[in-house]
């Protein structure tokens, strides 16, 4: 009918807005070989509306953003992955409260790993049930299956390797096959953890550029609570007394203790940088030998860990 025809000014959300959430949702699982990297960022794009808008007018934005996303993926088939990016949507809503109730970003961060880890365990869960197979047994075998494979490849002739070269890969490869089921539980507690913290950081850096406050504050201030430090000490006790399963369990808590305490050291590496009045240039060179060289890793790791008692960043922020 003439002067009445659907328009966007009857939407109650901003075109562009309403556009851009629902294109990050539905692309990852659009063209997952592509973007799939991007379904672990998506906790950001629902705080972001709750944050601009309000929780209640923010969280219709996202409910309507994300149906509309969810029957496109329905379209293309592909409303597996879509759905696995809904685990995200719980993260975005948890560190928005958590934000707006004045935590600190280590709790935060807490609250954070308990959604995340809670919605993960839910959707890998069900998945399990409505397809008859273990999730997790698939993983190792998806695993397992790699390793055979990149020994056969090696052994082949097209590949060139000399008999030394295949004999150190194939011994290097049979210690992995019998190190991965250990280490593989560590090594997904350390995904939610960097899943987590990556959301954060992005969150952070926009809403200090959109809303002009960032929840958290500056990131060279984030800091873990004292006494979490007890942590890597009780996982490095229990690594080295411990047998079987028990000291398998002291590496999966050596793994994350020691990726938090990553975290902290790079937000000591940064203060010191900015402290100093080290040139641009200079702290990208810095950055990529420290993200490159395993010890480098390593010691932005015992940096955050002995930051602890050292202070090196000399601020009176703490984590409650």
């Amino acid at each position: 009918m003439a002067g009445s025809g659907f328009g966007w000014k009857s939407l109650p959300f901003p075109p562009g807005q309403l556009f851009l959430l629902i294109a990050l949702f539905f692309l990852p699982a659009a063209v997952p070989s592509v973007l799939g990297w991007l379904t672990g960022l998506l906790a950001a794009p629902v705080f972001m509306p709750l944050a601009i808008h309000g929780y209640a007018r923010g969280l219709k934005l996202v409910a309507v953003g994300l149906a509309v996303a969810g029957v496109g993926a329905l379209l293309i088939r592909q409303f597996e992955m879509f759905v696995f990016s809904l685990t995200l949507a719980p993260l975005g809503i948890t560190l928005f409260t958590s934000a707006l109730a004045g935590d600190s970003a280590a709790r935060s961060g807490a609250k954070g790993l308990a959604a995340l880890g809670i919605s993960w365990m839910l959707f890998w869960t069900a998945y399990g049930i409505l397809s008859g197979m273990n999730p997790y047994d698939l993983l190792l075998k998806a695993l397992d299956l790699g390793l055979e494979q990149t020994l056969e490849l090696s052994r082949s002739k097209e590949a060139g390797l000399s008999p030394e070269m295949v004999l150190g890969l194939s011994q290097a490869t049979a210690a992995m096959r019998e190190t991965i089921p250990r280490i593989l539980p560590g090594l997904l507690l350390a995904m939610v953890v960097t899943t987590v913290w990556l959301n954060m950081v992005l969150i952070n850096g926009l809403a200090g550029r959109l809303t002009g406050a960032a929840p958290w504050g500056r990131y060279v201030a984030w800091r873990l609570p004292e006494h979490l430090v007890w942590l890597p000490i009780g996982a490095v006790v229990v690594l080295l007394l411990g047998t079987g399963l028990l000291q398998d369990a002291g590496g999966w808590l050596m793994m994350v203790s020691g990726l938090l305490y990553f975290f902290q050291g790079l937000a000591v590496l940064i203060a010191l940088l900015e402290r100093w009045r080290v040139p641009p240039f200079v702290r990208m060179i810095l950055y990529l030998v420290f993200f490159l060289q395993t010890y480098g890793l390593m010691l932005l790791a015992v940096l955050g860990l002995i930051d602890v008692w050292c202070d090196f960043r000399k601020t009176k922020e703490t984590n409650a």
